[in-house]
Protein backbone atom coordinates (compact mmCIF):
# COMPACT_ATOMS: atom_id res chain seq x y z
CA UNK A 1 0.00 0.00 0.00
CA UNK A 2 1.88 3.65 -1.29
CA UNK A 3 -0.14 6.88 0.24
CA UNK A 4 0.51 9.62 -2.59
CA UNK A 5 -0.88 12.82 -3.25
CA UNK A 6 -3.59 12.60 -6.35
CA UNK A 7 -2.22 13.71 -9.99
CA UNK A 8 -3.63 16.49 -11.78
CA UNK A 9 -5.07 14.41 -14.52
CA UNK A 10 -7.05 11.89 -11.91
CA UNK A 11 -10.37 14.02 -12.13
CA UNK A 12 -12.25 10.28 -13.04
CA UNK A 13 -10.76 8.48 -10.50
CA UNK A 14 -11.21 10.55 -7.44
CA UNK A 15 -14.80 11.50 -8.80
CA UNK A 16 -15.33 7.05 -8.33
CA UNK A 17 -13.57 6.89 -5.34
CA UNK A 18 -15.38 9.59 -3.15
CA UNK A 19 -18.56 8.37 -4.78
CA UNK A 20 -17.83 4.77 -2.81
CA UNK A 21 -17.22 6.73 0.03
CA UNK A 22 -20.14 9.25 0.43
CA UNK A 23 -22.12 5.63 -0.36
CA UNK A 24 -20.29 3.53 2.33
CA UNK A 25 -20.52 6.26 5.10
CA UNK A 26 -23.05 8.79 4.09
CA UNK A 27 -22.88 10.43 7.68
CA UNK A 28 -19.08 11.09 7.82
CA UNK A 29 -19.14 13.75 5.03
CA UNK A 30 -21.01 16.91 4.72
CA UNK A 31 -21.35 16.56 1.33
CA UNK A 32 -24.22 14.34 0.30
CA UNK A 33 -23.92 11.39 -2.18
CA UNK A 34 -26.60 13.52 -4.44
CA UNK A 35 -24.83 16.68 -4.21
CA UNK A 36 -21.51 14.41 -5.39
CA UNK A 37 -23.13 13.20 -8.05
CA UNK A 38 -24.63 15.84 -9.43
CA UNK A 39 -21.12 17.67 -9.79
CA UNK A 40 -20.25 17.57 -13.52
CA UNK A 41 -16.99 15.90 -14.31
CA UNK A 42 -15.13 19.17 -15.27
CA UNK A 43 -15.58 20.18 -11.19
CA UNK A 44 -13.70 16.60 -10.16
CA UNK A 45 -11.23 17.41 -13.09
CA UNK A 46 -10.45 20.97 -12.17
CA UNK A 47 -10.58 20.08 -8.30
CA UNK A 48 -7.48 16.80 -9.22
CA UNK A 49 -5.70 19.79 -10.55
CA UNK A 50 -6.06 21.68 -8.16
CA UNK A 51 -4.89 19.71 -5.61
CA UNK A 52 -2.26 18.31 -7.47
CA UNK A 53 -0.72 21.98 -8.24
CA UNK A 54 -1.65 24.19 -4.61
CA UNK A 55 0.66 24.36 -2.25
CA UNK A 56 -2.93 25.25 0.11
CA UNK A 57 -4.78 22.07 -0.92
CA UNK A 58 -3.96 18.86 -1.36
CA UNK A 59 -5.77 15.21 -1.92
CA UNK A 60 -3.69 11.91 -0.95
CA UNK A 61 -4.82 8.02 -2.23
CA UNK A 62 -3.74 4.94 -0.84
CA UNK A 63 -3.05 2.57 -3.59
CA UNK A 64 -2.35 -0.63 -3.99
CA UNK A 65 -1.29 -1.47 -7.79
CA UNK A 66 -4.10 0.14 -9.49
CA UNK A 67 -6.59 0.16 -7.41
CA UNK A 68 -7.14 3.22 -4.57
CA UNK A 69 -8.48 2.15 -1.38
CA UNK A 70 -8.69 5.37 0.40
CA UNK A 71 -8.30 9.31 0.53
CA UNK A 72 -8.18 12.36 2.52
CA UNK A 73 -6.91 16.04 2.17
CA UNK A 74 -5.77 18.81 3.62
CA UNK A 75 -6.70 22.76 3.27
CA UNK A 76 -5.16 26.14 4.95
CA UNK A 77 -7.85 28.13 6.35
CA UNK A 78 -7.69 31.28 4.53
CA UNK A 79 -8.85 33.15 8.01
CA UNK A 80 -6.07 31.22 10.13
CA UNK A 81 -2.73 30.41 7.85
CA UNK A 82 -1.29 28.12 10.80
CA UNK A 83 -3.92 25.89 10.60
CA UNK A 84 -4.53 23.35 8.23
CA UNK A 85 -7.39 21.29 8.02
CA UNK A 86 -7.93 17.54 7.32
CA UNK A 87 -10.88 16.77 5.38
CA UNK A 88 -12.54 13.85 3.24
CA UNK A 89 -11.38 11.13 5.47
CA UNK A 90 -12.14 7.22 4.15
CA UNK A 91 -10.65 4.17 3.89
CA UNK A 92 -12.62 1.16 1.92
CA UNK A 93 -14.36 -1.02 4.55
CA UNK A 94 -11.85 -4.61 3.70
CA UNK A 95 -8.86 -2.51 4.42
CA UNK A 96 -9.73 -0.87 7.59
CA UNK A 97 -7.96 -2.03 10.42
CA UNK A 98 -4.76 -2.40 8.11
CA UNK A 99 -3.20 1.02 8.50
CA UNK A 100 -4.11 2.74 5.54
CA UNK A 101 -5.75 5.20 8.05
CA UNK A 102 -2.58 6.13 9.58
CA UNK A 103 -0.71 6.09 6.62
CA UNK A 104 -3.17 8.59 5.29
CA UNK A 105 -3.45 10.88 8.55
CA UNK A 106 0.48 10.60 8.63
CA UNK A 107 1.16 12.21 4.83
CA UNK A 108 -1.68 15.22 5.68
CA UNK A 109 -0.15 16.24 9.00
CA UNK A 110 3.61 15.92 7.46
CA UNK A 111 2.13 17.77 4.23
CA UNK A 112 0.61 20.61 6.61
CA UNK A 113 3.98 20.71 8.79
CA UNK A 114 6.26 21.30 5.40
CA UNK A 115 3.99 23.99 4.56
CA UNK A 116 4.41 25.71 8.30
CA UNK A 117 1.25 24.54 10.02
CA UNK A 118 1.41 24.89 14.02
CA UNK A 119 -1.54 22.64 13.90
CA UNK A 120 -3.67 20.62 12.11
CA UNK A 121 -7.53 20.65 12.44
CA UNK A 122 -10.88 18.24 11.86
CA UNK A 123 -14.34 17.41 12.14
CA UNK A 124 -15.33 13.87 12.70
CA UNK A 125 -19.27 13.19 13.66
CA UNK A 126 -19.71 12.25 16.96
CA UNK A 127 -21.13 9.43 16.56
CA UNK A 128 -18.13 7.56 14.85
CA UNK A 129 -16.11 6.06 17.78
CA UNK A 130 -13.84 4.32 14.90
CA UNK A 131 -12.28 7.78 13.40
CA UNK A 132 -12.25 9.50 16.34
CA UNK A 133 -9.83 6.55 18.02
CA UNK A 134 -7.69 6.50 14.95
CA UNK A 135 -7.72 10.41 15.18
CA UNK A 136 -6.80 10.34 18.98
CA UNK A 137 -4.05 7.73 18.13
CA UNK A 138 -2.70 10.68 16.41
CA UNK A 139 -2.23 13.33 19.16
CA UNK A 140 -5.89 14.82 18.09
CA UNK A 141 -7.65 16.09 20.74
CA UNK A 142 -11.22 16.72 20.87
CA UNK A 143 -12.90 20.22 21.76
CA UNK A 144 -16.34 21.25 23.27
CA UNK A 145 -16.81 22.91 19.60
CA UNK A 146 -19.48 20.74 17.95
CA UNK A 147 -22.06 21.66 15.09
CA UNK A 148 -24.74 19.83 12.89
CA UNK A 149 -23.44 17.88 9.96
CA UNK A 150 -24.50 19.68 6.88
CA UNK A 151 -25.06 16.56 5.02
CA UNK A 152 -27.65 15.16 7.89
CA UNK A 153 -29.04 18.09 10.82
CA UNK A 154 -29.26 14.58 12.85
CA UNK A 155 -25.75 14.26 13.10
CA UNK A 156 -23.26 16.51 15.19
CA UNK A 157 -19.87 17.08 14.44
CA UNK A 158 -17.08 17.39 16.96
CA UNK A 159 -13.75 19.76 16.39
CA UNK A 160 -10.72 17.71 16.77
CA UNK A 161 -7.36 19.39 17.12
CA UNK A 162 -3.68 18.17 17.24
CA UNK A 163 -0.75 20.80 17.78
CA UNK A 164 1.67 20.62 15.90
CA UNK A 165 5.60 20.81 17.52
CA UNK A 166 7.80 22.96 16.15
Amino acid sequence: MKVRCIHADEGARLRDLRLRALAEAPDAFATSLGEAQARPQAYWDEFAERAATSDTMATFVAEDGAQWHGLGGGFFLEDRPDTAELVAMWVDPVRRRSRVGTALVDAIVQWARGRGAKRVQLWVTQSNDQAISLYVRHGFVETAHTKTLPSNPAHRIVLMVRELCP
